[in-house]
C-alpha cells in the first residue's frame, strides 16, 4: 500500500511539473511536490509502534534469562557428580597414604564464585579417634567444617 501511494504521488508530481509554467511558479510547485513526496515516503515511520518493539525485546531478554538458567542447571547436574567423585577419590587416596582404609561420600555445593566445594563428607571405616583425627585433617585442608564431617561405623565382614 505504501509503495502504491509513493508511486501515485511521484506520477502526480511529474504530471504537475510538466504542466507548470516556467519561473517562480515551477520552483514553488517543485518544492510542494518534494514535500508531499517526503511525507509520503516517511509515512510508515509515523505509524511505527515502538512500544511493540520494546515489549518484544523485553520478552526476548526474559526468555534468554530463563534459557540461561536452564542451561546452567543442566551443566550443574552433569558436573556436580563428577566433582563429588573426584573429591571422594582424593580423600580416600590421602587416607590410604596415611595407612587408613575408608570409604567416602561427598556432597558439594556451589560457592559464591560458582565453584563446587565439599560441604558434607560421610566417612565410613575409621574407628579410632586417631584415625578420625587424621581424616579430619584431610577434610580441613579441603575446607569442610566440623559440622559437615560425618563418621559412620562400618562393620567388618569376615
Amino acid at each position: 500500500m505504501w509503495l502504491l501511494s509513493l508511486l501515485a504521488v511521484s506520477l502526480l508530481c511529474a504530471l504537475a511539473d510538466a504542466l507548470m509554467p516556467p519561473g517562480a511558479v515551477r520552483k514553488v510547485g517543485r518544492l510542494a511536490c518534494g514535500l508531499v513526496l517526503a511525507v509520503t515516503a516517511l509515512s510508515p515511520v509515523v505509524r511505527l509502534d515502538l512500544g511493540a518493539g520494546e515489549r518484544w525485546l523485553e520478552e526476548y531478554f526474559a526468555g534468554l534469562d530463563s534459557r540461561e538458567e536452564a542451561l546452567r542447571e543442566q551443566v550443574d547436574r552433569g558436573i556436580r557428580p563428577i566433582i563429588e567423585e573426584e573429591y571422594a577419590a582424593y580423600i580416600v587416596d590421602k587416607a590410604a597414604q596415611q595407612g587408613l582404609s575408608c570409604s567416602v561420600r561427598v556432597t558439594c555445593e556451589a560457592g559464591e564464585d560458582g565453584l563446587y566445594l565439599p560441604v558434607r563428607v560421610e566417612v565410613a571405616g575409621v574407628r579410632s579417634q586417631g584415625e578420625r583425627a587424621a581424616v579430619a585433617g584431610i577434610l580441613a585442608e579441603l575446607g569442610v567444617s566440623e559440622e559437615g564431617q560425618i563418621y559412620e561405623e562400618r562393620e567388618e565382614t569376615p
